[in-house]
């Protein structure tokens, strides 16, 4: 494997941010959601939005790169926007979140992820955050296995609109975070 970096993401990036955003996407969803919904989803879109959200107080994003400065991975986090069902907002048990993380599909199983969300462990907890969740499709097997194996607790679920079909999130939350740092890639 190739030694990687993680850094802050900037406007430079826009372009790459919304190719690994939509290319992950892609392989991800595909069949699990509604094709037409996915297809509809362009890197066009994403730049749009990835200069939105880079502008967005509270909002944090970091690239995961190769030796030569490449990115191929994306995590976006920072304050609770979803809780989970059922969790007090006066006194959430979950104070961050991750919105997004991607890694282009060549990249994937090689350490991108587990690397990002380390970092972005690392950042939310200078911010006092030591408590966090983040939403996937509960028919995405494989992130659903990677979150459970650094210790996230399936807490809660909802049904989203994909499309013509609808489908099923499910909430992985950490009342501590730190099991994250000291997870080692196997």
């Amino acid at each position: 494997m190739d030694r990687m970096t993680i850094r802050a993401a900037t406007h430079d990036d826009i372009d790459v941010l919304a190719r690994i955003l939509v290319s992950g996407f892609h392989a991800t969803y595909e069949g699990l959601v509604d094709p037409e919904w996915l297809a509809a989803k362009t890197e066009d879109e994403y730049r749009g939005k990835w200069r939105e959200w880079l502008d967005s107080d509270g909002f944090y994003a970091l690239v995961s790169c190769l030796d030569d400065g490449t990115p191929v991975g994306v995590v976006s986090f920072g304050k609770l926007k979803t809780p989970p069902p059922g969790v007090s907002l006066i006194r959430p048990l979950y104070t961050a979140e991750i919105y997004a993380i991607y890694i282009l599909p060549e990249y994937w199983r090689q350490g991108h992820g587990l690397k990002l969300m380390q970092a972005a462990t690392e950042s939310l907890l200078t911010m006092k955050h030591k408590s966090m969740c983040l939403w996937a499709l509960e028919a995405n097997k494989r992130a659903g296995a990677f979150y459970t194996t650094l210790g996230g607790q399936r807490i809660g679920k909802r049904d989203i609109e994909a499309g013509a079909r609808k489908a099923r999130e499910v909430c992985f939350g950490w009342r501590d975070t730190k099991p994250i740092l000291a997870h080692a890639k196997q």
